[in-house]
C-alpha cells in the first residue's frame, strides 16, 4: 500500500497531513464496494493496543476518584471523632475501595465517548450505592454504640459533591493531553462527515480525538473551503484536488496541533495502523453498506448510525431473540411509582428550601413596587398536564404598558416584524425594565413559580410550558402532535433540558427537539442532573436572554 505525500494534494504544511491513495485490493479480501477485510494480525493488534489505551485513560481517573473518595471519607470521620462518635478503622479505606468498585461496575472507567449528563447520573448511582453499603457497614460495627450519624451525613454529602464536582473538572484538564484521549476516525464523507469531525473535536473531555476522515471515494464531497466548491471525484486529476480541498477544509477545522490522516476507504487497515487508532465512527446514516457492523469487523469499538430520533434512547436494550434482533423501548412517563417520586422530590426541594426563596420573593417584590409602580405578578395561561390550563406566575419584568410600546416600537421598526413573528421575542426588547433586565438575565423572574410547584402545576423539571393562544406555540401543537401528546403526560417545568443546553442561543426546532429527548427518556436522575446544571446556567447567565 502506498501512502503520497501532502505536497502531491498541493497542502502546504506537509507534516500536518497524511494522505493515502487506494490501494490494490484483493477481491478475496473484499467485503463491499470499496471495503478490505481487517486481517486477523490487524485486528489482533488493535486489541493489545486498545487494551493499553483504556489503561492509560483510566488510570488518572481511578486516582482522582481515589483521592475524592479519601477526601470525602477522611472529612467524615473527622467530623464523627468531633462529635463523639465512634468511627471504625477500616472507614476510610472501605469507602475508598467501595468507591472504585462501583465506579468501575458503571463503566466509569475510562467512560470514554461517555457524555457529561449519563457520567453525572452514574456517579450519583455510585455514591447512593457507597453511602447505603457503608450505612449497612457502620451498623454492624456499631454493635451497642450509636450509629455515627454526623460521620455518615457528612460522607454522603462530601463523596458526592466531590466526585460530581471534581471529576468532570478532571476530565476537562486531561482533554488538552494528547496521550489521554483515544484516537478515533470518521468514516464518511461530505459535510456531514465534517461535522461529526467537529462534535469530536469540541467534546474531547469525553476521551475521544479525532484523528482524520476515511471518505468514499464514489460519493459527493462538499467541501468548507470560502469558495464553497462542490468536488466530484470522476479522474485522477480531479481527485487530487480534491483531496487537497479535503486536507485544507480538515486540517482548517482541526487546527494544525496534531497530524491528520486523511484518505479513501479501501486504505482503511494502513490509516488505522497509522494513525494508531482503534476506534472508528461512521458519519453516513444512509447507506446500508455504513451501517453494518460487519464491514467493519476486527476494529476493538465501532460506532454506526441509526435512525431513532423518535424512540427513547437510553432505556433501549437490543436483545436476539428467535433469530431477530429486537429493540426493547421503557418510558417512565406512564409509572405510577416515578411519578409519585417525581412529586415528592419537588415537594421536598421546595419546602426545605422555603426559608432561602421567600424571603427573596419578597426582596425583589418590594424592589418592584419601589422602582418601577404597578403589579409584582405578571399571570399567563398556559398549557398543563392533560392539556389543563393554568396561571404561570412570574415577576413582572416589563413595564405596565407593554402591548402599546410594542406596537409603537414595531411600527417604527418594521424591519423587526420578522424576529417578532418568528419567536415572539426582540433580542433589544424596549418593554423590558431596568430591573426586568437583570431577574431575566438571572433568571429570577421565574422564582414566583415555586408556587405553583407546591400547588401541583408546574414541577421544578419539565418541558416548558407552553402557550395555547393566538399563533403563539402554534408549530408546537400543531407540526409536532406527537411531542405535543407526551408533553400533556407531565407537568410543565420552571427548568427542563432546553435550558441548560443554550435556551435563547438555540432555535424554536432545538427547543423542541430537546423536550422529545427528555420526555423520550426521562428519569429522576435525569431530573437531578438538570437541576444541577440549572445551578451552573444561572450563575454564568448561560443562553440568558
Amino acid at each position: 500500500m502506498s501512502t503520497t505525500t501532502a505536497e502531491q494534494w498541493g497542502y502546504a504544511d506537509p507534516s500536518s497531513v497524511a494522505a493515502y491513495q487506494a490501494p490494490a485490493v484483493d477481491e478475496s479480501a473484499r467485503v463491499s464496494d470499496g471495503y478490505q477485510r481487517i486481517s486477523t494480525e490487524t485486528a489482533l493488534r488493535m486489541g493489545r493496543l486498545q487494551a493499553w489505551y483504556d489503561v492509560r485513560s483510566s488510570l488518572p481517573l481511578v486516582v482522582a476518584d481515589m483521592a475524592m473518595a479519601a477526601s470525602a471519607a477522611a472529612l467524615a470521620a473527622a467530623a464523627g471523632h468531633w462529635a463523639g462518635e465512634s468511627v471504625p478503622a477500616w472507614f476510610v479505606l472501605g469507602v475508598v475501595a467501595m468507591t472504585l468498585l462501583l465506579q468501575h461496575s458503571q463503566s466509569l472507567y475510562p467512560a470514554c465517548g461517555t457524555t457529561y449528563s449519563i457520567e453525572f447520573r452514574r456517579v450519583l448511582k455510585s455514591c447512593f450505592l457507597v453511602c447505603a453499603g457503608t450505612a449497612i457497614g457502620l451498623l454492624f460495627a456499631a454493635h451497642s454504640s450509636a450509629l455515627p450519624w454526623t460521620c455518615w451525613i457528612v460522607l454522603c454529602i462530601t463523596l458526592t459533591l466531590l466526585l460530581s464536582i471534581i471529576r468532570p473538572i478532571v476530565r476537562r484538564l486531561l482533554a488538552t493531553s494528547t496521550w489521554w484521549t483515544q484516537p478515533v476516525l470518521v468514516i464518511g464523507s461530505g459535510e456531514r462527515a465534517a461535522r461529526l469531525f467537529d462534535r469530536l473535536q469540541q467534546t474531547r473531555n469525553e476521551g475521544l480525538r479525532p484523528v482524520g476522515i476515511v471518505f468514499d471515494q464514489l460519493t459527493h464531497w462538499t467541501s468548507s473551503l470560502k469558495s464553497g466548491n462542490s468536488i466530484r471525484s470522476t479522474s485522477h486529476a480531479q481527485n487530487q484536488w480534491q483531496n487537497s480541498a479535503m486536507a485544507r477544509a480538515i486540517v482548517d477545522r482541526a487546527g494544525s496541533d496534531q497530524k491528520l490522516h486523511i484518505g479513501p476507504i479501501s486504505a482503511l487497515e494502513e490509516i488505522l495502523g497509522d494513525a494508531k487508532a482503534c476506534r472508528v465512527v461512521v458519519a453516513d446514516a444512509n447507506r446500508q453498506d455504513m451501517r453494518s457492523f460487519q464491514s467493519f469487523h476486527g476494529i476493538p469499538h465501532v460506532t454506526v448510525p441509526v435512525q431513532w430520533d423518535h424512540y427513547p434512547t437510553e432505556s433501549v436494550r437490543i436483545v436476539e431473540a428467535d433469530g431477530q434482533i429486537e429493540m426493547h423501548c421503557r418510558t417512565n412517563l406512564t409509572c405510577p411509582h416515578a411519578l409519585l417520586a417525581k412529586r415528592w422530590m419537588d415537594l421536598l426541594l421546595v419546602v426545605s428550601t422555603s426559608p432561602i426563596w421567600v424571603p427573596v420573593i419578597l426582596l425583589i417584590g418590594l424592589m418592584i413596587r419601589v422602582f418601577d409602580p404597578g403589579p409584582v405578578f405578571y399571570r399567563q395561561m398556559r398549557v398543563g398536564r392533560y392539556r389543563q390550563p393554568f396561571l404561570a406566575i412570574k415577576f413582572r419584568s416589563m413595564v405596565c404598558d407593554a402591548d402599546q410600546k410594542l406596537a409603537a416600537y414595531l411600527d417604527a421598526h418594521p424591519e423587526l416584524r420578522a424576529e417578532w413573528a418568528g419567536t415572539h421575542k426582540l433580542k433589544n426588547d424596549p418593554r423590558i425594565t431596568r430591573l426586568g433586565a437583570f431577574l431575566r438575565k438571572t433568571s429570577l423572574d421565574e422564582l414566583p413559580q415555586l408556587l405553583n410547584v407546591l400547588v401541583g402545576e408546574m414541577s421544578l423539571v419539565g418541558p416548558r410550558p407552553i402557550i395555547d393562544c393566538g399563533d403563539y406555540d402554534r408549530e408546537y401543537i400543531e407540526q409536532h402532535p406527537k411531542v405535543f401528546r407526551m408533553y400533556q403526560m407531565v407537568r410543565p417545568g420552571i427548568t427542563g433540558l432546553w435550558q441548560v443546553s443554550g435556551r435563547n442561543g438555540t432555535s424554536y426546532q432545538q427547543r423542541i427537539h430537546f423536550d422529545r429527548i427528555y420526555l423520550h427518556n426521562w428519569t429522576l436522575g435525569m431530573d437531578i442532573f438538570i437541576l444541577w446544571r440549572t445551578i451552573k446556567t444561572a450563575i454564568f447567565r448561560e443562553g440568558a436572554c
